[in-house]
């Protein structure tokens, strides 16, 4: 069962794990870890990791380079770990550069105004929009 969020995802397998929560998951079996092997690697404890890996806690920025890094993993497994994490945020943030134009700070703004409000049908269109290449 798939829970969406306004502004993240969390889904209910494996014990209310995000979608980093189940990558990690998933990266210790391949490598026939514990939760506490991955936590001494990444600098963290166990509890924390624990907290992270269900949303109870916002991933540190540190935390998967020092995963990465500390597992050697593939650059595949990289990228799927970095996805998972995106898509485990709970807060998004839009950077807008000084001379940004007063169009782009419109549609910053009314992103994050409107979000909430918007059908699941309106946010498909505008991420197949753009999705587009």
């Amino acid at each position: 069962m798939t829970q969406n969020r306004a502004a993240g995802a969390r889904t209910s397998v494996g014990k209310g794990l995000t979608p980093f929560g189940e990558k990690c998951r998933e990266i210790r079996k391949e490598k026939g870890m514990l939760l506490i092997d991955m936590a001494h690697v990444a600098g963290v404890s166990p509890g924390f990791l624990s907290l992270v890996e269900t949303g109870r806690k916002p991933i540190p920025d540190r935390l998967v380079p020092q995963i990465v890094v500390g597992l050697e993993l593939s650059s595949r497994q990289e990228s799927e770990l970095r996805n998972a994490a995106a898509l485990s945020s709970k807060e998004y943030r839009l950077q807008m550069h000084e001379n940004s134009s007063p169009l782009d700070r419109r549609l910053a703004h009314a992103l994050e105004s409107g979000f909430a409000k918007m059908t699941p049908l309106k946010k498909q269109q505008l991420l197949n929009l753009l999705e587009e290449e």
